[in-house]
């Protein structure tokens, strides 16, 4: 275990994460220990305080435990013991982990499993063994399939839990708000200054979910046109970074060509996305949902697949995007058109409203306490 915090007796809430994405976990963090009462709530991060990337290690409810699936499982099974109820936010943990979890099944009894996309959508092994593939998928679906609710953030991902788990499975629903529309609005610049570029925003990360090869190929019908292509890459699979790259500079001239590789302080990143004109997702499942979710707020012209789960979602709310699938059979002087919207959507609003956040997170520890008892 890493640093000072005193661990209470007795724990109402227990959060457990893997220090996989930090700009929801500090946000997430610090609005429950605003907005709720902190002696009611202990976060467990399976992750080194160290990380340059979290701002959490100032609260006294959190506690880092690098070694909690190995050295230190004994002392991380002891705090599950004492909690009432757990909210497993996003499933990471080792198959191994969760086969031990299954073991007992007074702890999978008051686990709440908060799915945030991958462990839903992209949690079954294949390419191995397949026998070893198997047994990973037996153990990592009976554990989805044992805890007494889920949280979702989407109707979308909730019709997708219980085609995989059972139409019995509780649903929840609450999002994270990494980044409040307070914020986003308080670092939006007096006046966007145009410099005649339109400057085109292309995934999130170095996850090949975002298949940058294919939208680069798209894009390059506008390669002599008055582009600007940014790509961040600044977390994921570096080596497929460095593919990512050499494919853009391959298809645009250098000057064109923008990666982001330096991680930025999240106000800064924030004042990056205000400097953008259109977004690209080529992603399928419910991933890049902070970008998107504020490219949308600040009305900047995002497209995606429209059969996706965020497409489906979004066109099922009447939030104007445009669909992947349109990308590169429309002229510049089209795809650099700006949205028709004047405000942003209700359902855009809604997720990255504090308010309204800590309200549904409010009627998801009330609802959660008695499915988990």
């Amino acid at each position: 275990m890493a640093g000072n915090t005193e661990i209470p007796d007795k724990i109402k809430h227990l959060h457990v994460w893997n220090g996989s994405n930090y700009a929801t976990i500090n946000s997430f963090t610090s609005l429950v220990n605003r907005r709720f009462d902190p002696k009611e709530h202990f976060f467990v991060c399976i992750d080194k305080p160290t990380n340059p990337q979290q701002k959490i290690s100032c609260f006294k409810n959190v506690l880092f435990m690098p070694e909690a699936e190995r050295g230190d499982f004994k002392a991380f099974l002891a705090l599950l013991k004492k909690a009432e109820h757990i909210y497993w936010h996003a499933m990471g943990l080792n198959w191994r982990t969760q086969a031990k979890l299954l073991a007992r099944p007074g702890i999978m009894k008051k686990s709440c499993w908060v799915e945030w996309g991958a462990d839903l959508y992209g949690w079954r092994r294949k390419g191995g063994h397949p026998l070893r593939d198997a047994i990973v998928n037996a153990v990592c679906g009976k554990w989805r399939r044992s805890v007494s609710c889920t949280v979702a953030i989407f109707e979308t991902d909730g019709e997708v839990i219980k085609r995989q788990f059972g139409e019995r499975m509780p649903v929840l629903y609450a999002g994270y708000c990494a980044v409040h529309a307070e914020r986003t609005e308080a670092l939006k610049p007096e006046k966007i200054e145009g410099d005649g570029l339109l400057h085109v925003l292309v995934g999130h990360s170095a996850t090949p979910n975002c298949f940058h090869a294919e939208v680069l190929e798209k894009l390059a019908r506008y390669r002599d046109e008055k582009i600007a292509v940014h790509i961040p890459l600044t977390y994921g699979d570096m080596e497929y970074a460095k593919v990512v790259e050499n494919k853009a500079l391959e298809l645009f001239p250098a000057e064109k060509v923008f990666v982001l590789r330096d991680q930025m302080e999240l106000e800064d990143y924030i004042k990056y996305l205000w400097g953008m004109d259109v977004g690209i997702f080529a992603v399928q499942r419910q991933i890049a949902l902070g970008n998107i979710e504020q490219l949308l707020y600040m009305l900047k012209k995002v497209y995606m697949p429209a059969d996706s789960v965020l497409g489906k979602y979004f066109t099922e709310k009447n939030a104007e995007y445009y669909p992947y699938e349109i990308l590169g059979t429309e002229t510049f002087e089209e795809f650099s058109r700006g949205v028709k919207a004047t405000e942003p959507a209700d359902c855009v609003v809604k997720y990255m409203s504090e308010n309204s956040v800590a309200a549904q997170w409010k009627v998801v520890f009330t609802a959660a306490q008695a499915l988990t008892k």
